[in-house]
């Protein structure tokens, strides 16, 4: 086979698309599957220490750690590259054919290693959980504290727990499936839910509404709207009745009814970033804030 001497840019470039493939390219294949599995380890270690203990200096820390271990892949293949620039005989591993192979391959693997330790980001567009969440908030959702679901099927294939009542969960709009919604869980299964002139009664007790505010003084019968006064109704099997923690500004479980455990994404745990659109400027003092 003729002589071509490896370029460091194309190293570097592969190792972006792929940890370890700019290493293939160099001809080092082993020292590139052990960096792809120095760079999973972490990765995979990331992901349960940020669901376990949602603290934004933690993250930080193991951001910090995983760009040092990244950066030092992508210099590791550009310098074993330039190394070979000036002489190297291609192996028989150094064809498109095996780079594609690799790629799908390490691609697999990665996306089965996240399965079971997902995370996902959520934007606050509405006021309806204010004052816990405004608009311009945006957080964490961890999406397999319910659960496992298969990901087209949005079916649960290995459950874990229910919500909780009071956790704040992200689920999908029943009335437009296209949307997702992020509402506090006031009722589980089989809970007697009843408004009466603005308190919350479950089980014909009264509700310790820690979290609930309301702007308008105003209270409307049943017969208007079902904002104020509401029920009686029972939470059916495998559902959950939500509401806004802005009573008065919510539509919610009042109007639409209950929420399918199969459509509730995950559970939100930590606000990673708030930007004050009013005031052009960041909400500093809400970063890192975390839900029980």
């Amino acid at each position: 086979m003729s002589n071509k001497p490896r370029r460091p840019w194309i190293a570097a470039l592969l190792t972006f698309v792929m940890t370890g493939l700019g290493h293939l390219y160099a001809g080092s294949p082993k020292r590139g599957l052990i960096l792809f599995g120095i760079w999973s380890f972490w990765a995979l270690l990331c992901s349960v220490i940020l669901l376990a203990v949602p603290n934004i200096f933690i993250i930080i820390i193991f951001l910090i750690g995983g760009f040092a271990i990244f950066v030092f892949c992508v210099v590791d293949a550009f310098s074993i590259a330039k190394r070979r620039k000036e002489n190297y005989e291609p192996a028989k591993f150094n064809r498109w054919f095996v780079y594609m192979g690799y790629f799908v391959i390490l691609s697999l693997i990665s996306a089965l290693l996240s399965a079971g330790v997902k995370t996902n980001a959520f934007n606050i567009t509405s006021g309806s959980m204010e004052p816990a969440l405004l608009v311009g908030d945006s957080i964490l959702v961890n999406e397999v504290i319910y659960g496992v679901k298969l990901p087209l099927l949005r079916k649960t294939i290995i459950p874990v727990t229910d919500p909780k009542r009071n956790d704040i969960v992200v689920f999908i709009y029943p009335e437009n499936r296209s949307m997702s919604l992020i509402k506090r869980v006031i009722g589980v299964a089989g809970d007697k839910i009843e408004i009466v002139n603005k308190k919350i009664f479950i089980n014909d007790k009264a509700y310790k509404d820690s979290y609930g505010v309301f702007k308008d003084s105003n209270v409307l019968p049943q017969s208007v709207e079902p904002r104020d006064n509401f029920g009686p109704v029972t939470v059916p099997e495998n559902s959950i009745f939500v509401m806004g923690d802005n009573r008065d500004e919510s539509l919610d479980s009042r109007y639409w009814g209950f929420v399918d455990l199969q459509d509730v994404e995950g559970k939100a745990f930590i606000i990673y970033w708030s930007w004050n659109s009013d005031l052009h400027k960041p909400r500093w003092g809400r970063f890192g804030l975390t839900f029980k």
